[in-house]
């Protein structure tokens, strides 16, 4: 009984891809109770894989529309699924199907984002991962699985609905994975066959590793091999792919769909670093991405390069904003938005995202590189000339006069000395001088106190006045 409780109250953390290993390594007996893997399996082998080294393209051919539609619905022609053919096959190694409360779903569980679709390839023949034949031939990637993958698709073009079921990579379809794996030719066949360009894929797996746990962490930072936007337009641009990226707009791909992070294609190639394919997507000619989209964290592609330290990118993104008035020979005179990269809103509310504040509290090296120089370092040097100077040197004479009366009361204070057990009190028999020194003494202290009283009433009170208790309490905060 107290094992049972045990093993009740321990949680076991699966990590994201760990399923994908274990289909890949398990044994051939495991691997035989799923009979997509008798067809084609990770191991690069199966039927289908015999059937074109003994027969070649004709009994491949033959075999797939002789005998495959059996595992489709529809014969081939697919059908909407449901949450219960979802169920069917989550529990399918189960005598019964226990119906989950919705309440107790974990944040990845695909039953908590499901919405019925169309698909081909029927779950109960689906694999570990939710995948179907076609996904595995694009995953074991060779030339023998890419043509296999080929064929197949001319036969039954539904097949490029299909997406991944799994929880870890739930919504990958086979338009992602082609692209990941960088293969063009199949890109162009399952986009001429029909596949959603603008699917997402959701599952664990593709997010940063701090939003993989069961409590994703509250503020991300982005970091994970394996998040590369959702869409595949965002795949094909962390992918440094061109021709793929311009293939995917002319058929409706949309640079500006957001994931579920609130990240767009100039805010994921900033993420993986990818400086060519950020002036690519933001001057192209036909579908040019909307720059200044800000995501769920507040930040625009700007102030998240900031906040990444991406000083080259960063510098480059300026260079792309700037507008240019003039130029002779070398020399050239160009304006740059300040919406964000200042610290004020055009209506005078404070921008906590803006690029200079990033910078300033940033950690990296490459925030103290993005400082030096450039149009940073200029208009640090034009707010201090402009404000925050005369504001320095007022606040540093106010400062000097409050010591100054500071240690002239401390220095007048009557002196008490213990020795030996008797206290003695160091004073003047000049009754006069000690009068004249406490005259002086409760002035100072007069003007210690209101010197202090006056900037937290009117100093610091101008300061709430102007930005408003929230943003000043706010502003302490970042002060620390």
């Amino acid at each position: 009984m107290l094992f049972q409780k045990y093993c009740r109250k321990k949680k076991v953390e699966v990590k994201p891809g760990a399923i994908l290993d274990q289909v890949i390594s398990q044994s051939s007996s495991t691997a035989n109770k799923c009979l997509l893997y008798k067809l084609a399996n990770y191991k690069r082998g199966g039927d289908l894989i015999d059937a074109i080294q003994t027969g070649g393209q004709i009994a491949v051919e033959q075999l797939i529309r002789e005998q495959f539609s059996v595992f489709m619905y529809n014969g081939g022609r697919g059908q909407i699924i449901n949450r219960a053919e979802f169920l069917r096959w989550k529990y399918r190694d189960n005598c019964e199907v226990i119906i989950p409360i919705e309440a107790s779903l974990s944040y990845h569980d695909p039953l908590g984002k499901w919405q019925d679709h169309k698909a081909c390839w029927q779950m109960q023949y689906r694999g570990s991962l939710g995948e179907s034949l076609l996904h595995v031939l694009i995953i074991c990637d060779t030339k023998i699985h890419t043509k296999l993958a080929r064929i197949l698709l001319r036969i039954f073009p539904i097949l490029a609905l299909d997406v991944m079921e799994g929880e870890e990579y739930l919504g990958a379809s086979a338009l992602h994975l082609a692209i990941a794996y960088s293969n063009n030719e199949l890109v162009a066949d399952l986009v001429e066959a029909g596949a959603i360009v603008n699917q997402r894929a959701i599952g664990s797996f593709f997010l940063p590793r701090d939003q993989q746990r069961s409590k994703p962490a509250k503020c991300t930072d982005y970091e994970g091999l394996a998040y590369l936007g959702e869409y595949p337009l965002a795949w094909a641009a962390c992918c440094a792919n061109e021709s793929v990226y311009n293939l995917l707009l002319e058929n409706g791909a949309d640079p500006d769909l957001q994931d579920s992070l609130g990240n767009m294609i100039l805010h994921m190639v900033v993420v993986c670093d990818k400086l060519d394919m950020f002036g690519y997507a933001l001057r192209h000619p036909r579908h040019p991405a909307r720059n200044g989209i800000v995501n769920t964290a507040g930040l625009t592609p700007l102030t998240l390069a900031c906040k990444l330290g991406r000083a080259e990118v960063f510098r480059e993104m300026l260079e792309l904003s700037s507008r240019e008035f003039w130029r002779y020979s070398n020399i050239t005179c160009s304006g740059y938005p300040l919406n964000a990269l200042d610290t004020l809103l055009p209506d005078g509310r404070t921008n906590w995202n803006s690029a200079l504040f990033i910078i300033l509290n940033g950690t990296k090296e490459e925030h103290l590189d993005m400082l030096d120089g450039g149009i940073i370092q200029r208009l640090l040097e034009e707010k201090w000339k402009t404000f925050a100077r005369n504001q320095f040197l007022k606040r540093l004479l106010i400062l000097f006069i409050h010591l100054f009366f500071l240690s002239i009361s401390v220095y007048l204070r009557p002196v008490s000395e213990n020795v030996e057990n008797r206290h003695y009190t160091v004073e003047s028999n000049d009754k006069e001088g000690i009068d004249v020194k406490k005259i002086i003494r409760y002035c100072c202290e007069l003007a210690t106190i209101a010197g202090v009283l006056s900037y937290v009433i009117f100093q610091q009170g101008d300061e709430v006045k102007n930005q408003g208790i929230t943003a000043f309490l706010k502003q302490l905060v970042n002060m620390h």
